[in-house]
């Protein structure tokens, strides 16, 4: 609105400065009026909200506007969820060795694809000959062969023998556990005659291992995802009166790459305006969302879950009475909640959980004096040889809502120094709606704002103007009405002034 009005003030200078010329002849009093069109606009309900907030978009669903308020994006990797494999090994003082492979957080894994690590090996031998020495890992395998280790034992002239093997990479090697019991077993033998032996021992040791792929059962843990805090401006500058939404919305949703059960655990989840809390209360809150994952035969893909919390099952309506500021979350995951080990799920190394939020405010509703002002920076000093000026303020209004207007003229130092109105003008009527709340077709309203000398030196002197504009809907206020993408408003505004001149000199 006070772009407008600017705008109608630096025509209006420019008018007057198109009889700023002089001539060199006697001074005659002139005082002529002028009638011209200054403007004519169409504004959509899109351009009015895309002005008023910072923070939202401005959607179509299904032909209707919603203002949608997104908060961050919160995203956990696998590498960061769950911990890197432990270096282990063992010590061998016989041909055959079963370890107990265990993971943290009670992980039973049943199949798993190396992408890093390395086996060192090193040998003791008290046999003074030459001995091939095979190492065999019984459930690690690549392409159907296990993994084996071969090396020869040279007899130098003394025992006993202590011999470092290279680092194996078993990148690209699968582990295959029917039990959590992975087998080490070698053979030693003499190069002379083929006889076996028992050597005093052989160290293993299996060191910087990554996966690719995780298959088992992944135990109960708290996964924290993070805290997050949605800003929601369409209430900072509300100062009285009502406005209320008809059907808001909290929506929750996540991505799961995960393949096993995860469930959430909301730690909160409220609105506030300034020491003021309340939570959002459901019972889908209270049993916690399960979410959904891939299963075994959907490796690599991404199940969404979508929980909407609304006026039915939940309390969100209503604590938005408070007019908030703010959507505070903190929202973890539970994996495998039920704690079933039989139930055999997986992970890559490339899983993640992405888990949103986002309040949806469709603008279906109802405003009865929804009160708010803004303050912006003018200067109208130039506004010389004009006496006394009419507007006339013509709209048509698809919008079924009615907008009333008072401006105060401000000093420097903020003080008022007049009001632009006798009093507070409603300058758009409300559209009328049918059972359904939309709109049936434009209002008209013509206004007109008189400007005398008086009043024309106090907007010379202002350097700040106040707005403060009072919306409701239709029906004063007590009917629910939609907000249409279509929706919008005509005005045209048109000048009358009389100007100060004087002709020759």
């Amino acid at each position: 609105m006070i772009t407008r009005t600017r705008s109608l003030f630096i025509g209006i200078l420019l008018t007057a400065l198109l009889w700023s010329c002089t001539q060199d002849v006697q001074t005659i009093a002139y005082t002529p009026e002028i009638a011209v069109p200054l403007f004519s606009s169409t504004t959509t309900i899109q351009d009015l909200f895309g002005e008023n907030t910072d923070t939202a978009e401005l959607v179509v669903q299904n032909g209707q506007l919603t203002l949608i308020y997104r908060g961050d994006i919160l995203k956990r990797d696998a590498t960061e969820l769950f911990k890197a494999i432990p270096p282990f090994g063992g010590l061998m003082t016989d041909t055959t060795i079963t370890e107990p492979f265990t993971l943290e957080n009670e992980i039973q894994l049943t199949k798993a694809r190396f992408t890093k690590g390395t086996i060192s090996v090193q040998i003791n031998s008290n046999v003074p000959e030459d001995l091939d020495f095979v190492l065999e890992f019984v459930q690690v395998t690549k392409n159907g062969e296990t993994l084996k280790i071969p090396a020869t034992i040279d007899y130098t002239g003394s025992v006993p023998i202590f011999l470092n093997l290279p680092p194996t990479d078993i990148a690209g090697y699968d582990i295959a556990l029917a039990s959590q019991d992975i087998t080490v077993r070698y053979s030693a033998t003499k190069k002379s005659d083929g006889t076996p032996v028992i050597l005093p021992a052989v160290i293993f040791a299996v060191s910087g291992v990554e996966f690719s792929y995780l298959e088992g059962y992944f135990g109960y843990e708290i996964f924290d995802i993070r805290r997050d805090t949605i800003s929601m401006d369409i209430f900072d500058n509300l100062l009285q009166g009502n406005l209320e939404f008809a059907e808001p919305k909290v929506i929750l949703f996540v991505d799961n790459a995960f393949g096993f059960p995860v469930r959430s655990d909301v730690n909160v989840l409220r609105v506030s305006k300034g020491n003021t809390m309340l939570e959002v209360e459901s019972m889908l809150l209270d049993a916690g969302v399960d979410f959904l994952y891939p299963t075994l035969s959907e490796v690599g893909q991404e199940k969404r879950t979508e929980v909407v919390f609304d006026k039915d099952n939940s309390n969100f309506k209503d604590i938005l009475n408070i007019y908030p500021n703010t959507l505070d979350y903190d929202i973890d995951a539970i994996s495998n909640p039920d704690q079933i080990p039989d139930l055999i799920g997986f992970t890559t190394d490339s899983s993640y959980f992405r888990i949103g939020l986002q309040v949806e405010l469709p603008l279906y509703g109802k405003a009865s004096d929804y009160t708010a002002d803004k303050e912006y920076e003018i200067d109208l000093s130039e506004l010389d040889d004009i006496s006394a000026a009419e507007l006339k303020l013509v709209t048509e209004n698809e919008i079924p809502m009615e907008v009333i207007i008072q401006a105060t003229l401000l000093d420097e130092m903020g003080n008022a120094l007049a009001t632009l109105l006798p009093a507070e003008e409603q300058i758009l009527t409300a559209a009328p709606v049918d059972a359904d709340g939309y709109s049936t077709g434009p209002s008209s309203k013509i206004t007109f704002i008189q400007a005398d000398a008086v009043l024309l030196e106090h907007m010379r002197n202002a350097r700040k103007v106040l707005i403060n504009t009072k919306f409701s809907t239709a029906e004063q206020g007590q009917k629910d009405v939609r907000i249409r993408e279509t929706d919008k408003v005509n005005v045209r505004l048109g000048l009358r002034a009389t100007l100060d001149k004087e002709i020759g000199g």
